[in-house]
């Protein structure tokens, strides 16, 4: 099973922290490793305190499936979605934009980052940008 390495991980923060710094936003920031262990985690000044579970639930989530966490509350709407809820969250697990799985260079899953602090929107975008 590949692993996903310390360094490989402080930069993925890095490049996230620096995408919310560049769009005003206080986030966190949470590295799971592929068993779903916390290998790195950062909190902005100013973020939430609730985003600090909410970001570890994304990652857990994106492991878990091996999908962004958003594109799995896709198949869970029937007709139209309840106005102003956005996320189901149960058992552990957040269908909301902010969990994205990491794959190593053979395409076999080493982790996942979940962020959080902002809209699902924001939170997506900024998870892309870390992982780039």
């Amino acid at each position: 099973m590949p692993d996903l390495a310390l360094d490989h991980a402080h930069r993925i923060v890095a490049r996230g922290r620096a995408a919310a710094t560049e769009a005003g936003l206080n986030a966190v920031f949470a590295i799971l490793d592929s068993g779903a262990h916390l290998v790195a985690f950062s909190r902005m000044d100013g973020a939430w305190l609730a985003s600090n579970e909410l970001a570890i639930a994304k990652a857990r989530t994106s492991v878990m499936f091996q999908a962004p966490s958003e594109a799995l509350n896709a198949p869970l709407q029937v007709g139209e979605p309840v106005p102003h809820f956005d996320h189901i969250h149960a058992g552990g697990l957040l269908l909301m934009g902010g969990g994205l799985p990491l794959f190593g260079k053979d395409g076999v899953l080493i982790g996942a980052i979940g962020v959080s602090g902002g809209t699902p929107e924001q939170d997506a975008a900024l998870a892309r940008a870390a992982a780039a």
